[in-house]
């Protein structure tokens, strides 16, 4: 860690503009696509270096550093970012610097919500959908079918990790390609949304975090990925279908509900494949070796129930 510290008070004296020191430096939430240390400058202003680490998932701090200006600017709920390095040359990895958000950080607690967080939750997150991205964003999706480039960003993510196709998520791609319906809207989709990813003060969402998968896309990418992963065991189907419906006007049907779960589980299955990798070239830490191996095989094993099903 003195290292790490004394490669970034010295990037951050040259993008502040200034000589404050950092006094003081901690881990905190512990991610595993990227390491998010808390930076407490001797002026008082409060940070968040979060540090890409190998490669995990096939996401880039540039890209969620631009959803997240993108999203700030748009008013959403998130952290200002505030400048980044890409390169990795400073502390061997790309990161980016973002303002620390006061709060709770759901404690990574997926079981609990008031209901009126849920309530916020729901449509802060409808908001994020709804915004007029184009007007933030470099990127032109018009004509551009988000769903198709989606399935074949996350083929490619996979087969850059192996030299043998996996017959499960080539089936995968090929259905998910076949049945694939034309979005009624295409927003920003978060990707990883719900309990835990977010920061708030008990009733009102502050910050949405870990944007590392966000994109322009399906929003009910999204809905389904909240129900049936990061929101399962917060409370029952029918009760966030509910609230979807009454209070973003959001209707997901049981077709929309089935495809997207198998693309969630595709997506998660191809992700997840690159902590192989990282366990056996940077990082041989447990959680890169279960997220490489027992839980990219359960997620491929869940999509070819649903495909099957």
């Amino acid at each position: 860690m003195p290292e790490l510290r004394v490669a970034l008070e010295a990037w951050l004296h040259d993008q502040r503009g200034d000589r404050a020191t950092i006094a003081e430096l901690r881990r905190i939430a512990t991610g595993n696509s990227r390491a998010n240390w808390f930076v407490g400058m001797s002026d008082g202003a409060r940070y968040v270096a979060r540090v890409e680490q190998g490669g995990v998932f096939g996401t880039s701090s540039a890209d969620e550093f631009r959803f997240m200006r993108a999203a700030h600017q748009l008013g959403c709920p998130v952290a200002l970012v505030r400048w980044i390095e890409p390169t990795g040359v400073v502390v061997g990895q790309p990161f980016f610097v973002m303002d620390f958000v006061d709060g709770a950080a759901a404690g990574r607690n997926d079981r609990s919500l008031s209901p009126e967080l849920a309530d916020d939750f729901v449509r802060r997150l409808d908001e994020l959908h709804r915004t007029d991205w184009a007007s933030r964003l470099v990127f032109d999706a018009e004509g551009v079918d988000a769903t198709h480039v989606e399935i074949d960003r996350w083929h490619t993510v996979y087969r850059a990790e192996t030299d043998i196709a996996i017959p499960l998520l080539e089936e995968a791609a090929a259905w998910l390609h076949h049945d694939a319906a034309s979005p009624q809207r295409i927003g920003i989709v978060h990707g990883d949304p719900g309990p835990g990813n977010f920061v708030h003060d008990g009733s009102r969402v502050l910050a949405f975090t870990d944007w590392e998968f966000t994109h322009i896309g399906d929003p009910l990418e999204d809905w389904a990925y909240l129900i049936t992963m990061r929101g399962a065991r917060t409370m029952p189907r029918e009760e966030w279908l509910a609230l979807f419906e009454r209070l973003a006007g959001v209707r997901v049907t049981e077709r929309d509900l089935h495809y997207w779960s198998v693309f969630n589980f595709f997506k998660g299955a191809c992700a997840n494949l690159t902590c192989r990798r990282v366990f056996a070239t940077n990082n041989p830490a447990p959680n890169m070796g279960l997220i490489g191996t027992a839980l990219h095989q359960t997620y491929v094993r869940q999509a070819a129930a649903l495909i099957g099903g």
